[in-house]
């Protein structure tokens, strides 16, 4: 079933038909008053997926309670919606300036001190230990996401003096980049361990980690995850935004659930000229290794105070939609600017219009590990119902896993994911052209199927269709080896 056919399914009667399917998700970061009146149920109302919240900017306390409301506001919404928290990682800030800001010139010489004292005129304090050691001569600073650089001449026992490159206003509290040079600063902060904890208890769905520079760091955070039962455990989403990231992507991709193209810090990093081939290589690697990708920051950035997008942003999000993006991210649009409701309605228009068929393009083949039964079976139910020209893939799915195994062929047929679990459903909130349905636990394969044609015989489009089941002989995750083909009708 093509989007157009999903866009046009009408009848009179018998079961309501389904709305539109976007494929692609839709991240929408929540702002600092997420109880204000409508504002939630406005995001989630336009078509946001998931909602993130930034642990950067979280006290004690507000990441439980904001999980708790968004759990309330899916109630009343009839869908499942994921929780994202983005832990806020090592990030490195200029310390109090003493006027608040400063002004530097190019060819300025300025002394960088580490630590959080007070610093003044041509001497500043940034909050990073570890920078005298880590940090040498020859090496770049960039600040307040690159507007002001600095690069190093000496070092002295207590400081670094550097000259301005690209001069202007240093302000307290911008963020610290250090292109080139490699940082000793652990992935996770003692706050991150403290928001991580508050986040599981109260059921998080997805953490992303921050500034990830090896696989060895994703790892660590699976270790401390695993620590708590599984229904309660998150899928990790390692940001891509270090030259380190980037040199180690496939093994980090292989630790990860997810992957997101951090594009504010990874432009500082490498340069904004890098950012797209990036981009496009982040998400092969997606593909790759069957891992969902969002793509984040600045995508609409001028709706923060405009009703409407510029061209360029139109064209940017088409083309992450277009390359294959599993989501994409509005982040200030949504958690400060005057019409976060628009912004999310803005990027489901664009979402939905990108996504239509292009007989041009190819599915993309993604890797097959050597003994991995699921995508083995996942492989073969996308072949079959390519070929068959099948009206969608029928998924049952205990972890999610197989749902996100097809996901990743990006053809343009719906894959409707049917499991008995809540948490698994919201899992899947990050999956492109997946939707799910909760059925009530079954004792047996055979009744886990009849339950779920029953979910099936509420699909208009579906009637009469071929289809392409995936199952497993048992009920259990991890026991996926069926592949069926029929059409969708009254069982005998």
């Amino acid at each position: 079933m093509t989007l157009e056919a999903r866009r046009n399914a009408t009848t009179k009667k018998g079961p309501k038909p389904v709305p539109v399917l976007r494929a692609t998700r839709i991240v929408a970061t929540i702002g600092p008053r997420p109880d204000q009146q409508g504002y939630l149920e406005g995001l989630v109302r336009a078509g946001a997926d998931l909602l993130r919240i930034n642990g950067a900017h979280a006290r004690r306390g507000e990441i439980a309670s904001r999980i708790a409301l968004i759990r309330k506001i899916e109630t009343s919404a009839g869908k499942p919606i994921g929780v994202l928290l983005d832990l806020g990682g090592p990030k490195i800030r200029v310390g109090p300036l003493a006027d608040g800001g400063e002004t530097w010139k190019n060819e300025d010489r300025i002394e960088i001190v580490p630590g959080s004292g007070k610093g003044s005129g041509n001497r500043i304090f940034i909050t990073y230990p570890a920078l005298l050691s880590d940090v040498h001569p020859g090496a770049e600073i960039r600040i307040d996401d690159g507007k002001i650089r600095l690069l190093v001449e000496k070092r002295t026992p207590h400081s670094l003096i550097a000259r301005v490159l690209t001069g202007g206003v240093v302000k307290t509290a911008k963020g610290v980049n250090f292109p080139g040079s490699a940082l000793s600063a652990p992935a996770l902060t003692a706050k991150d361990r403290l928001d991580l904890a508050e986040a599981i208890q109260a059921g998080v769905d997805f953490v992303g980690l921050s500034f990830v520079r090896s696989a060895r760091q994703v790892e660590h955070l699976r270790g401390l995850i695993d620590l708590h039962p599984e229904p309660k455990r998150p899928w990790i989403v390692a940001k891509i935004e270090r030259p380190e990231a980037v040199a180690d992507l496939a093994a980090i991709a292989k630790a990860s659930d997810a992957l997101m193209v951090a594009r504010g810090d990874l432009g500082v990093e490498v340069g904004l000229a890098a950012v797209p081939r990036l981009q496009r290589r982040i998400l092969e690697a997606g593909r790759r290794y069957a891992v969902p990708v969002i793509v984040a920051t600045q995508m609409l950035e001028s709706m923060i105070e405009n009703a409407t997008p510029t061209r360029a942003e139109v064209s940017d999000v088409a083309g992450a939609v277009h390359d294959g993006a599993d989501a994409v991210m509005l982040s200030g649009e949504t958690a400060m600017g005057a019409y976060p409701e628009e912004a999310v309605r803005t990027m489901a228009d664009i979402a939905i219009t990108a996504e239509l068929p292009d007989s041009s393009d190819a599915p993309p083949k993604p890797r097959i590990p050597p003994g991995d039964f699921s995508s083995i079976v996942a492989d073969a139910a996308v072949r079959a119902a390519a070929s068959a020209e099948a009206a969608a893939i029928v998924v049952y799915t205990e972890s999610g896993r197989t749902a996100r195994l097809v996901s990743k062929a990006h053809l343009s047929i719906p894959v409707f994911a049917i499991t008995t679990s809540d948490h698994v459903r919201r899992r899947m909130t990050i999956l492109r052209n997946v939707f799910s349905a909760r059925i009530a636990r079954a004792l047996s394969v055979e009744e886990m199927i009849r339950a779920g044609d029953e979910v099936l015989a509420t699909i208009v489009p579906l009637q009469g269709r071929t289809i392409v089941e995936v199952s497993g002989a048992a009920y259990a995750e991890g026991a996926t080896n069926t592949v069926r083909l029929r059409v969708v009708g009254p069982r005998p």
